[in-house]
Protein backbone atom coordinates (compact mmCIF):
# COMPACT_ATOMS: atom_id res chain seq x y z
CA UNK A 1 0.00 0.00 0.00
CA UNK A 2 1.49 3.53 -0.79
CA UNK A 3 -0.32 5.98 1.81
CA UNK A 4 -0.40 9.93 0.34
CA UNK A 5 -0.29 12.78 3.17
CA UNK A 6 -1.86 15.73 1.83
CA UNK A 7 -1.83 18.64 3.29
CA UNK A 8 -5.06 20.82 2.18
CA UNK A 9 -4.55 24.34 1.15
CA UNK A 10 -6.04 27.19 -0.63
CA UNK A 11 -4.76 28.16 -3.79
CA UNK A 12 -2.25 31.44 -3.61
CA UNK A 13 -1.77 29.85 -0.33
CA UNK A 14 -5.18 30.94 1.48
CA UNK A 15 -6.48 29.32 4.32
CA UNK A 16 -5.36 27.27 7.06
CA UNK A 17 -3.70 23.85 5.79
CA UNK A 18 -5.21 20.86 6.35
CA UNK A 19 -4.42 16.66 6.27
CA UNK A 20 -5.64 14.55 4.24
CA UNK A 21 -4.05 11.23 4.10
CA UNK A 22 -5.36 7.96 2.21
CA UNK A 23 -3.90 5.18 0.98
CA UNK A 24 -4.26 2.85 -2.17
CA UNK A 25 -2.89 -0.49 -3.47
CA UNK A 26 0.39 -0.27 -5.36
CA UNK A 27 -1.45 -1.08 -8.75
CA UNK A 28 -1.45 0.66 -12.10
CA UNK A 29 -1.99 4.14 -12.30
CA UNK A 30 -4.19 5.40 -14.98
CA UNK A 31 -2.85 8.66 -16.74
CA UNK A 32 -5.94 10.35 -18.66
CA UNK A 33 -7.39 13.26 -20.47
CA UNK A 34 -8.60 15.27 -22.86
CA UNK A 35 -7.83 14.06 -27.02
CA UNK A 36 -7.16 17.65 -27.82
CA UNK A 37 -4.77 18.07 -24.95
CA UNK A 38 -1.30 17.91 -25.07
CA UNK A 39 0.80 17.73 -21.56
CA UNK A 40 4.32 19.14 -21.91
CA UNK A 41 6.83 16.18 -21.60
CA UNK A 42 8.31 17.54 -18.80
CA UNK A 43 5.28 17.48 -16.74
CA UNK A 44 4.81 13.94 -18.14
CA UNK A 45 8.04 12.87 -16.91
CA UNK A 46 8.15 14.61 -13.40
CA UNK A 47 4.70 12.88 -12.72
CA UNK A 48 5.86 9.24 -14.14
CA UNK A 49 8.90 9.12 -12.43
CA UNK A 50 7.37 10.17 -8.76
CA UNK A 51 4.70 7.47 -9.13
CA UNK A 52 6.87 4.94 -10.56
CA UNK A 53 9.62 5.83 -7.04
CA UNK A 54 6.55 4.88 -5.03
CA UNK A 55 6.21 1.54 -6.73
CA UNK A 56 3.30 2.08 -9.13
CA UNK A 57 3.06 0.99 -12.79
CA UNK A 58 0.90 2.36 -15.30
CA UNK A 59 -2.09 2.26 -17.52
CA UNK A 60 -2.99 4.44 -20.66
CA UNK A 61 -5.26 4.11 -23.53
CA UNK A 62 -4.70 4.53 -27.07
CA UNK A 63 -6.43 8.12 -27.86
CA UNK A 64 -4.37 10.88 -29.19
CA UNK A 65 -3.97 14.45 -27.13
CA UNK A 66 -2.94 13.44 -23.42
CA UNK A 67 -3.12 9.78 -23.68
CA UNK A 68 -0.45 10.54 -26.92
CA UNK A 69 1.35 12.34 -24.37
CA UNK A 70 1.49 9.96 -21.64
CA UNK A 71 2.86 7.06 -24.18
CA UNK A 72 5.28 9.72 -25.80
CA UNK A 73 7.12 9.66 -22.13
CA UNK A 74 6.54 6.45 -20.95
CA UNK A 75 8.06 4.65 -24.06
CA UNK A 76 11.22 7.03 -23.34
CA UNK A 77 11.50 6.37 -19.50
CA UNK A 78 13.04 3.38 -17.81
CA UNK A 79 9.30 2.14 -16.95
CA UNK A 80 8.16 0.41 -19.94
CA UNK A 81 7.68 -3.11 -18.29
CA UNK A 82 5.05 -1.60 -15.79
CA UNK A 83 3.20 0.09 -18.57
CA UNK A 84 0.13 -1.21 -20.24
CA UNK A 85 -1.91 0.39 -23.08
CA UNK A 86 -5.40 -0.52 -23.23
CA UNK A 87 -6.92 0.02 -26.92
CA UNK A 88 -10.58 0.26 -27.93
CA UNK A 89 -9.34 -0.81 -31.67
CA UNK A 90 -7.64 -3.46 -33.12
CA UNK A 91 -6.10 -0.95 -35.69
CA UNK A 92 -4.07 0.83 -32.67
CA UNK A 93 -2.28 -2.10 -32.07
CA UNK A 94 -0.36 -2.01 -34.91
CA UNK A 95 0.13 1.61 -35.05
CA UNK A 96 0.78 1.94 -31.59
CA UNK A 97 3.49 -0.69 -31.67
CA UNK A 98 6.21 1.48 -32.54
CA UNK A 99 6.13 2.53 -29.18
CA UNK A 100 7.86 -0.22 -27.01
CA UNK A 101 4.92 -0.76 -24.77
CA UNK A 102 2.83 -3.52 -24.39
CA UNK A 103 -0.63 -3.19 -25.81
CA UNK A 104 -3.80 -5.05 -25.45
CA UNK A 105 -7.50 -4.98 -27.12
CA UNK A 106 -9.86 -4.48 -23.99
CA UNK A 107 -13.29 -4.56 -25.66
CA UNK A 108 -14.78 -7.13 -28.37
CA UNK A 109 -15.09 -6.79 -31.47
CA UNK A 110 -17.86 -5.52 -33.64
CA UNK A 111 -18.83 -2.36 -30.96
CA UNK A 112 -19.67 0.70 -32.54
CA UNK A 113 -16.96 3.23 -32.20
CA UNK A 114 -18.26 5.47 -29.31
CA UNK A 115 -19.41 1.74 -27.45
CA UNK A 116 -15.65 0.43 -27.78
CA UNK A 117 -13.94 3.35 -26.36
CA UNK A 118 -16.67 3.96 -23.43
CA UNK A 119 -16.06 0.12 -22.60
CA UNK A 120 -12.01 1.10 -23.01
CA UNK A 121 -12.62 3.54 -20.70
CA UNK A 122 -14.38 1.90 -17.66
CA UNK A 123 -11.75 -1.36 -18.48
CA UNK A 124 -8.57 1.21 -17.49
CA UNK A 125 -10.32 2.69 -14.72
CA UNK A 126 -11.43 -0.49 -13.32
CA UNK A 127 -7.95 -1.51 -13.43
CA UNK A 128 -6.25 1.41 -11.81
CA UNK A 129 -5.62 2.48 -8.28
CA UNK A 130 -6.15 5.91 -8.87
CA UNK A 131 -6.38 8.20 -11.91
CA UNK A 132 -4.46 11.48 -13.29
CA UNK A 133 -6.64 13.37 -15.07
CA UNK A 134 -6.02 15.82 -17.24
CA UNK A 135 -9.65 16.90 -18.82
CA UNK A 136 -9.67 20.40 -19.88
CA UNK A 137 -10.51 20.81 -23.99
CA UNK A 138 -7.71 23.70 -24.10
CA UNK A 139 -10.19 25.24 -27.15
CA UNK A 140 -13.16 25.06 -25.45
CA UNK A 141 -12.30 25.14 -21.29
CA UNK A 142 -14.99 22.19 -21.36
CA UNK A 143 -14.07 18.76 -19.72
CA UNK A 144 -14.44 16.10 -22.35
CA UNK A 145 -16.53 13.09 -22.54
CA UNK A 146 -14.30 10.58 -21.72
CA UNK A 147 -12.56 12.60 -19.00
CA UNK A 148 -15.88 12.60 -17.59
CA UNK A 149 -16.64 9.34 -18.05
CA UNK A 150 -13.33 8.32 -16.14
CA UNK A 151 -13.89 10.64 -13.15
CA UNK A 152 -17.24 9.56 -12.46
CA UNK A 153 -16.37 5.68 -13.14
CA UNK A 154 -13.67 6.14 -10.63
CA UNK A 155 -15.42 8.19 -8.02
CA UNK A 156 -18.89 5.30 -8.16
CA UNK A 157 -15.79 2.75 -7.84
CA UNK A 158 -14.25 4.57 -4.37
CA UNK A 159 -10.91 5.42 -6.26
CA UNK A 160 -8.90 8.91 -5.72
CA UNK A 161 -8.78 11.71 -9.10
CA UNK A 162 -6.17 13.67 -9.02
CA UNK A 163 -7.15 16.07 -11.19
CA UNK A 164 -5.22 18.79 -13.22
CA UNK A 165 -7.83 21.72 -14.43
CA UNK A 166 -8.31 25.16 -14.02
CA UNK A 167 -11.44 25.65 -11.84
CA UNK A 168 -12.01 23.27 -8.64
CA UNK A 169 -14.34 20.15 -8.99
CA UNK A 170 -17.27 20.56 -7.71
CA UNK A 171 -18.11 19.78 -3.36
CA UNK A 172 -19.71 16.57 -3.00
CA UNK A 173 -20.95 14.86 0.51
CA UNK A 174 -19.15 11.27 -0.98
CA UNK A 175 -15.67 12.85 -1.74
CA UNK A 176 -13.41 15.50 -0.63
CA UNK A 177 -11.89 18.15 -3.01
CA UNK A 178 -8.39 19.29 -2.05
CA UNK A 179 -6.26 21.47 -3.86
CA UNK A 180 -2.70 20.56 -3.85
CA UNK A 181 0.23 19.37 -5.44
CA UNK A 182 1.70 16.11 -6.62
CA UNK A 183 5.07 15.79 -7.77
CA UNK A 184 5.10 19.53 -8.57
CA UNK A 185 2.69 19.24 -10.70
CA UNK A 186 -0.81 21.97 -8.95
CA UNK A 187 -4.36 20.59 -9.51
CA UNK A 188 -7.14 18.89 -7.24
CA UNK A 189 -7.56 16.10 -5.32
CA UNK A 190 -10.86 14.37 -4.79
CA UNK A 191 -10.64 11.56 -2.42
CA UNK A 192 -13.88 9.55 -1.91
CA UNK A 193 -13.76 9.55 2.08
CA UNK A 194 -11.55 6.88 3.71
CA UNK A 195 -12.87 4.28 5.64
CA UNK A 196 -10.33 4.59 8.55
CA UNK A 197 -7.66 7.74 9.22
CA UNK A 198 -4.96 6.81 6.51
CA UNK A 199 -6.65 3.93 4.99
CA UNK A 200 -8.01 2.84 1.49
CA UNK A 201 -11.25 4.27 0.38
CA UNK A 202 -12.60 0.93 -0.70
CA UNK A 203 -12.81 -1.96 1.64
CA UNK A 204 -11.89 -4.26 -1.16
CA UNK A 205 -8.62 -3.80 -0.37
Amino acid sequence: MVTFSVSVRQPQGHGVPQSLRFSVPEAGVLLAGSRNREVAQLTCRTLIQGLAEAGFGFLVGCAPGVDRSFRKALSQSPYTDRTLVGCAFGSRLRSLSTYGLDTCLVVPEGLSPKAALRRRTLWLVKRACLVILFPEDPTTGQWGRGSRLAYRAALDQLKPVFVVCSEKPKDSENYRVAYSCLYGVQGYWVVPHPISEGGTCDDEF
